[in-house]
């Protein structure tokens, strides 16, 4: 696994410096509003300006205190010519500042993605849920895949299973592939369905068997979305949860990749003492 590890280390890095790089552009593309104004006050003060002139120093009525703002002007260019050059600018920035964020967005889902994967490897127990992890990647493109299907294959590894203080069977999805399979497959419409919020991590279903879910089981569902998720050594994690029927897989989305609505947010401090109670009790 550490060659795979290794390859999802470097792509993410590449993710990381990339949105580094949006973030400087987008900032610039904010600062779009100085080159319109710029643009009106010259088309204001025309009367001023002459062909030649290197720049202008004028009022700026669009600052509350009425400031001086000194304008650079080409010396080729007329008046005319020179605020147009300064709306020309506001427009392509501002064209860009929409270009700049839908990348963010599609490069900020690559690096969720990634971490996930990150993630799924440190989950691994044994060589064929390695498998499925190498599997899923050379069918999103990630890898070279020996088997280049689309099909999906069978699911051979298992999921998590534990058993709550009050009875509850809950699920852990140890992958991708897994956390697909057990909230489009396994889940009922009414079990409860968890995740951290907005940190990469595993589906957590607590199968309720169409009985009322007590908070106990609830919180140590989330505690269990936790200790299985990138913030497992943090406090206050925040883990949303909602009923399986309010989450959708969109189409095209990576695996693993859902979309929710009507959650509530519990926030908990993820213990291994927990973690090993629960598995205790199922194991029995």
């Amino acid at each position: 696994s550490s060659d795979l590890r290794k390859s999802i280390s470097i792509k993410l890095d590449r993710l990381y410096n990339k949105l580094s790089k949006q973030e400087k552009e987008l900032i610039e593309s904010e600062n779009a509003q100085i080159y319109k104004i710029k643009g009106e006050l010259i088309t204001s003060y025309i009367y001023m300006i002459e062909k030649g002139m290197e720049s202008v120093e004028v009022s700026n009525f669009y600052d509350p205190e009425y400031k001086n703002i000194k304008i650079s002007l080409n010396t080729n260019f007329t008046p005319s010519e020179n605020a147009q050059k300064y709306f020309k600018k506001y427009n392509k920035l501002k064209t860009a500042k929409k270009e700049i964020t839908s990348q963010m967005e599609i490069t900020k889902e690559e690096i969720d993605y990634l971490e996930n994967i990150m993630l799924s490897i440190e989950n691994c127990e044994n060589l064929a849920e390695l498998m499925d992890i190498r599997e899923e990647l050379g069918k999103v493109g990630y890898l070279r895949s020996k088997n280049n299907s689309k099909k999906e294959t069978k699911l051979t590894t298992k999921p998590h299973e534990f058993v709550s203080s009050n009875g509850f069977k809950i699920l852990v999805g140890k992958n991708n592939k897994q956390n697909d399979h057990l909230t489009l497959k396994v889940a009922s419409n009414e079990d409860i369905w968890m995740h951290t919020k907005n940190i990469p991590g595993s589906h957590v279903i607590i199968k309720t068997e169409g009985k009322e879910v007590p908070d106990e089981t609830i919180f140590e569902g989330a505690m269990l979305a936790a200790f299985f998720s990138k913030s497992k050594m943090s406090s206050q994690v925040p883990v949303d949860y909602t009923k399986k029927k309010n989450v959708k897989k969109p189409n095209g989305a990576k695996p693993g990749m859902v979309i929710y609505d009507t959650n509530n947010t519990v926030y908990v401090t993820p213990t291994e003492e927990l973690v090993v109670k629960l598995k205790s009790k199922f194991d029995n």
